[in-house]
């Protein structure tokens, strides 16, 4: 039997309160030690265990991590970690896409590099992409997250990663599908860059709809309503619906565009809306989606008026003014010439350069040389096969197909940057697109000579392709890169495809459709078995984060007082696919559920720590009760992992773990362990390892910590199996007599309570109760009795009636 002085001493062993601030670093450096990386985290290339390999999102190099950051790095090391402990080979990376706009801009205006210096200007974008990785990355590593960074760290901008880009590209082109092509692209004035169709969206903005008499050329006049009266010099044509009685007599007349003089046909065409405006619309080169369409359709002609910042040209009346400017000023000259009918303030929807937040500036569409690869001839396969991946939640899905059924522009990939993966092609004035050769990979065609003196279609002189790629041409081929497509055939074969890919709801049109399209293009197959798509971390007050409105919260602002573990348990606490708000007061929370496992390890600790103990021939009820209960718990949890729901887990650990197993059992065998009950030791051991084991891939550092004191039997817990409890039998009889004492247990703590007792004050207890109940707490009198401090237990049979009725005892009871 152990003395309560041996407990005592043993206990002062281990601190009182978990200390994150100090045992979280601890870890998070063993973790990326050698040791650590050989034997635990790293990718093992000669293994035959079976691959799990994560597509994890490379986050833009911005330098902060945000809540969203936080996020999803949790899901993908709690994934990890489990299929690690379920016996997979986990290939986990992490890359950095860092080519990009925002870069660009840094560099320019916060370090007032120039452009123009080209060498230089490159050479500090990457010196501040790099300085903002590691920003980014020691943030990662504090939230315990632990990808391959040594084997599969990757950069965009690398030359290795940059030659896996470009020869991709040239497989796309030998397949015939990348062009050059001039027309009308989606046009950033604000970035002065073409972006893709999937990078903008259409905001509600205020406006004007200007009613404006467009003469007759036999008389008389048409009125149409516009919102972009300083189109008016790129005006081709007047379009009404076939349909419209108020303009039958019009189709086929000419009309004269007021203030530039200029003859235009009135045409008929369905696509128009008979009910907005007149129900006559002026056809610009170009204003709209819509515009490009009719002028496509009747062969209009084209006349650009907007230049690449954004300001008119060529109108010898608004040249030079921004397109806000011009618009206001031409609404002035049409007043003054009187050729305004009317002007209604409106709200409509203004196509605009969504993707980037800090941009949002409205869309104008120029007339480019640019570089595309087809898209469109390809949507019925692409609505066929991506139904090949599975997708958690499965609703998420639907918005991929709805994407694809929308596209109507092929993927224009040139940008107008400095910064970014240059495109391996030369081209000549005869729009022939020449190819870099393969083993020159990866090259600048502007430093670079051509692999022909002259274009080998028409003889004429070629020229560099100067624009760089679309930055989703470059994360596009992160699963093509990481299995090794072209680098690694036999990690090929057993990585792709990717068992998961990770990323949130906002980048469905473009990470996962460029990644789905290009991967099928170029190996026949979808990227990946499951796409996994976690929602949006909200503000505390519910709504988006956003700086303007003060309700940002930085995932790293409070991780010393609270633990990276509480933070992530925090963040797993919600369905995969919901939005959710980040509350401290949840983080504090889960602190104490932590807390509450650190002390139930402490308090095991003198009793089963440094002991191999083995299963004993029998088992005391109570411990073949919690077993039960523990078996329940263990599959509910491993399948909750399988499928992703992560606060099943979460929910779990405070039904069972929290109420049951350290509010009821260590209570029920307290005593039995001092007696050194081999029941109570191996059913406790058993538990706590198995839990220990089982919340690891949430909270990794407290049970690496727990683990290492209580067990150590290896130097990490990931090096443990999962659980196995098919041993466990079933015992009705069993279960349901703990469950009565557990019930009865809360039965006479809440009478203590209400008689104001000490929950250690000896009582005797007269319970009311069935028989069946009396029956099971009968069978395990001794134990409730020294449990609870029962001096004396009476049972009253009945059938209406269950409670207990206590009153101080004088005596001590016996055993206590």
């Amino acid at each position: 039997m152990l003395s309560q002085e041996y407990v005592t001493k043993k206990m002062e062993e281990w601190p009182k309160h978990y200390n994150p601030a100090e045992i979280e670093p601890k870890w998070e450096n063993l973790w990326l030690s050698k040791e650590y990386w050989e034997k635990v985290f790293r990718f093992d290339e000669k293994s035959n265990k079976p691959v799990f390999y994560i597509d994890t999102p490379p986050p833009f190099t911005s330098g902060e991590l945000h809540m969203g950051h936080a996020y999803w790095v949790t899901i993908a090391d709690a994934i990890a970690r489990f299929k690690k402990l379920q016996g997979y080979n986990v290939l986990i990376p992490q890359g950095w896409d860092t080519q990009g706009l925002p870069t660009e801009l840094k560099v320019q205006y916060k370090l007032g590099i120039p452009k123009e210096n080209r060498e230089l200007f490159l050479q500090k974008c990457i010196e501040w992409t790099n300085e903002m990785i590691n920003r980014m990355k020691t943030a990662m590593i504090r939230l315990g997250y632990r990808p391959d960074w040594e084997d599969f760290e990757y950069k965009t901008y690398s030359p290795e990663y940059r030659k896996v880009i470009q020869k991709s590209l040239l497989d796309m082109y030998k397949m015939g599908i990348v062009k050059i092509k001039e027309g009308p692209v989606y046009w950033c004035p604000k970035c002065e860059t073409a972006v893709a169709q999937s990078e903008v969206g259409y905001l509600e903005k205020e406006g004007v709809l200007v009613y404006i008499g467009f003469p007759l050329k036999d008389g008389g006049e048409i009125v149409i309503a516009t919102t972009r009266p300083e189109l008016l010099a790129a005006t081709q044509a007047i379009v009404v619906n076939p349909t419209d009685e108020r303009y039958k007599d019009l189709i086929g007349k000419t009309a004269i565009v007021p203030i530039f003089n200029k003859e235009v046909k009135i045409m008929a065409d369905e696509a128009v809306e008979k009910d907005f405006g007149t129900g006559a619309v002026m056809v610009s080169t170009y204003g709209d989606p819509q515009d490009i369409k009719w002028k496509l359709k009747y062969n209009l002609p084209s006349t650009e008026i907007i230049d690449n910042k954004g300001r008119i040209k060529g109108t010898g009346i608004l040249d030079g003014l921004t397109v806000a400017q011009a618009r206001q000023k031409m609404i002035e000259i049409l007043k003054e010439k009187g050729y305004v009918r009317r002007i209604e303030k409106i709200k409509h929807n203004v196509l605009s350069h969504t993707e980037r937040s800090d941009c949002l500036s409205p869309i104008e569409f120029l007339t480019k040389k640019q570089i595309y690869i087809d898209v469109l001839k390809f949507k019925d396969k692409l609505l066929e096969e991506y139904k090949k991946m599975q997708f958690k939640p499965s609703r998420m899905s639907y918005y991929l197909e709805e994407w694809i059924k929308s596209l109507e522009w092929d993927w224009n990939i040139s940008r107008q940057r400095v910064y970014g993966t240059p495109l391996p092609f030369w081209y000549c004035d005869n729009n022939h697109l020449i190819p870099a050769k393969e083993e020159d990979l990866p090259v600048d065609p502007t430093k670079t000579k051509p692999p022909y003196e002259k274009c080998p279609y028409c003889g004429l002189p070629l020229k560099p392709v100067t624009d760089v790629a679309d930055v989703w041409i470059d994360s596009s081929v992160t699963v093509i890169y990481l299995s090794g497509f072209y680098t690694n055939k036999e990690r090929f074969a057993k990585a792709f495809p990717a068992s998961l890919r990770l990323q949130g709801t906002d980048i469905i049109r473009t990470w996962l459709f460029y990644t789905f399209f290009r991967t099928l293009m170029l190996t026949g197959n979808v990227p990946f078995k499951q796409v996994l798509i976690n929602g949006q971390v909200l503000g505390p007050d519910g709504s988006r984060m956003s700086k303007s409105k003060g309700n940002v919260v930085s995932p790293l602002e409070r991780v010393n007082e609270f633990g990276a573990d509480a933070i992530r348990m925090t963040l797993l606490d919600a369905s995969i696919g919901e939005d959710f708000p980040f509350k401290w007061d949840n983080v504090r929370g889960k602190k104490l559920l932590l807390q509450k496992l650190w002390n139930a390890s402490r308090l095991s600790y003198p009793f089963i720590h440094g002991k191999n103990i083995s299963k004993p021939n029998y088992l005391h009820v109570l411990d073949k009760w919690i077993l039960i209960k523990h078996k329940k718990f263990v599959k509910k949890a491993i399948e909750a992992y399988n499928s992703y729901d992560f606060y099943i887990i979460i929910d779990e650990l405070y039904n069972y773990f929290w109420e049951t197993v350290a509010d009821e059992y260590l209570e029920l065998i307290k005593y039995r362990l001092f007696n050194e009950d081999q029941s109570a030791l191996y059913t406790l051991r058993r538990l706590l390892k198995d839990i220990i084991i089982l919340l690891h891939p949430i909270v990794p550092h407290i049970t690496e910590e727990i683990y290492s004191r209580l067990f150590g039997d290896k130097i990490s817990v990931l090096l443990e199996e999962l659980p196995n409890v098919d041993d466990i039998e079933e015992d009705n009889e069993a279960e349901k007599i703990g469950d009565y004492v557990k019930k009865f247990n809360s039965m006479v703590r809440t009478s203590k309570i209400k008689n104001k007792m000490s929950i250690v004050t000896p009582v005797n207890v007269k319970l009311y109760a069935s028989n069946e109940m009396i029956e099971s707490i009968k069978k395990v009198e001794n134990d409730v009795k020294i449990t609870l401090k029962i001096n004396s237990l009476e049972y009253i049979p009945s059938q209406d009636r269950e409670e207990v009725v206590i009153e101080k005892a004088e005596n001590q009871p016996m055993g206590v």
